[in-house]
């Protein structure tokens, strides 16, 4: 069912009939006289009736006078049934009537119509109901079983018949056009021609960034219009088609995942409606934060608005690294790096793709020792936990990042690296159980001997190899902490196990 339309009638050309009015009381009182003026559907005479109190007046006086050649001008005395019979004017005549009966004075005025003249029809809009309603009277009274003829421009002409109520309805035009209505009645006929303006169909798009769609909307004065067609076209669109429209006269499609121009064009009752809205595309952010705290908050919006489930994938040197899913609130907390560090984040969801690069402040200096370095990520590992040994954590971890392990970082006092640390397999220092984690060779046991060149060779092994793992400054910090991460693993063993080179215990000999 299309929606409600507004018709206006435009203009209305009629051969009017117009009914007899009752006269105006000149004054309110018991004594008042009351004038009524008809004419005869057959005849088209008039009759003046005289009352009081709704009784015949006899014998009152009553003069007659119009602008026009009326032959029933005149003065005239009422009969015993308190009424005057005047003749059908030739021509249409605004008559007045003054009546007077004994010290009582009224009068009216009416217009007079011919005969020929009597039968008028007159069209309205009927718009709750989508039709146009014409009426067919005769000196203002409804005639039944008249004749009328609708003809119009791209409209379903007919002839009807008009009921008790002297009525014919048809429907309403669907463009905008001129509808001529003939009344016939016997000899009578009366005509007039409506301008009848349909409403214009309108659509109009709107985007839903809230569920990713595109929502047009069509109308007609105002009001939803159902089962509507719409037609959808963009460019390089997936969803372009003919859809319907429901009940609230809205077609729903997918919000284009590039921007384009997206053209909608409605049709109802064989009117068209046609709108163009430029659609943007989504656009996929995120964003990097750090709080006073140095946690790490990775956000993902999609125009402003956090997305949830969207991949975000973080690249760089960082403890953290890794691939994420944002929650609820678009966003992936992470801890801070242990020295400030540069990573590449990259997000995507839904096709779109979003990146961006930034620097992570972490919480020691870089110009700080290693060995703080490396007693931050133990503090860290025992709050946060590890899957495998703490102290193979550790010692990973001190292979990985120790600035020693880079040849051109060596200090000048370390000298080259021992050849024990380039061939699996070879012996170790005398009194060593065996090679070290991390190629570095471990302290002389409790039984060393006391030869003074060996222990000096003892030595110097044992400070190029701290050299090779603590950076430039032997760092005792980084010892210890490793020591202590041995210690709690379950692999504890006479190996230093860290890639730092142990000294000769307390109670070894030194000559």
């Amino acid at each position: 069912m299309r929606g409600s339309k507004h018709l206006t009638v435009v203009m209305v050309v009629a051969m009017l009939a117009v009914a007899m009015v009752p006269g105006t009381v000149g004054a309110a009182s018991t004594d008042a006289l009351q004038v009524g003026v008809t004419q005869d559907a057959d005849t088209g005479d008039a009759t003046v009736t005289v009352t009081r109190n709704e009784t015949a007046v006899e014998n009152a006086t009553v003069v007659v006078e119009s602008s026009g050649n009326y032959s029933g001008n005149g003065t005239y005395t009422t009969g015993a049934n308190g009424t005057v019979d005047l003749p059908n004017p030739q021509e249409r005549v605004n008559a007045t009537f003054t009546v007077t009966e004994g010290n009582n004075t009224t009068a009216t005025s009416v217009v007079l119509v011919p005969l020929d003249e009597s039968l008028d029809i007159s069209v309205e809009a009927d718009d709750a109901n989508d039709t146009l309603i014409a009426t067919v009277t005769q000196y203002g009274d409804a005639v039944e079983g008249a004749s009328v003829m609708v003809n119009g421009s791209a409209y379903d002409n007919g002839t009807y018949e008009t009921d008790a109520n002297g009525t014919v309805e048809v429907a309403e035009p669907t463009t905008t056009t001129n509808l001529t209505f003939v009344a016939m009645d016997g000899d009578l006929t009366a005509e007039t021609t409506v301008a009848v303006e349909a409403d214009d169909l309108t659509v109009t798009a709107e985007v839903d960034d809230a569920n990713d769609t595109v929502i047009a909307t069509v109308t007609q004065d105002g009001e939803p219009v159902e089962n509507a067609s719409v037609q959808v076209n963009g460019t390089d669109y997936a969803d372009n088609g003919t859809y319907e429209t429901d009940a609230n006269g809205t077609v729903e499609v997918a919000e284009p995942t590039t921007t384009t121009n997206l053209t909608f064009v409605a049709t109802a009752d064989g009117l068209s409606a046609e709108t163009t809205v430029a659609v943007e595309a989504d656009d996929l952010n995120v964003s990097v934060s750090q709080d006073e705290n140095q946690s790490v908050t990775i956000t993902v919006t999609e125009d402003g608005e956090p997305v949830e489930n969207a991949s975000v994938a973080v690249e760089g040197n960082y403890t953290d690294a890794g691939e994420y899913e944002t929650d609820a609130n678009g966003s992936v907390e992470l801890i801070a790096p242990l020295q400030s560090v540069t990573v590449d984040v990259t997000a995507e969801y839904d096709g779109l793709n979003a990146e961006t690069s930034a620097t992570l402040q972490g919480e020691v200096a870089e110009d700080d020792p290693f060995g703080q370095l490396v007693s931050s990520f133990v503090e860290r590992l025992k709050d946060t936990g590890t899957d495998g040994p703490l102290g193979q954590a550790v010692s990973d971890f001190v292979t990985q990042n120790n600035p020693g392990n880079a040849d051109d970082k060596r200090p000048d006092h370390a000298g080259p690296k021992n050849s024990s640390d380039d061939a699996d397999g070879e012996e170790d220092a005398p009194g060593n159980s065996g090679k070290a984690k991390n190629g570095n060779a471990g302290g002389p046991p409790e039984h060393a001997n006391n030869d003074k060149a060996s222990d000096e060779d003892d030595e110097e092994t044992a400070e190029t190899e701290q050299a090779d793992a603590e950076d430039t400054e032997t760092d005792d910090d980084a010892d210890e902490e490793s020591d202590d991460a041995d210690e709690e693993s379950e692999d504890d063993d006479e190996s230093n196990g860290n890639g730092n080179g142990g000294g000769p215990p307390e109670h070894a000999n030194n000559n």
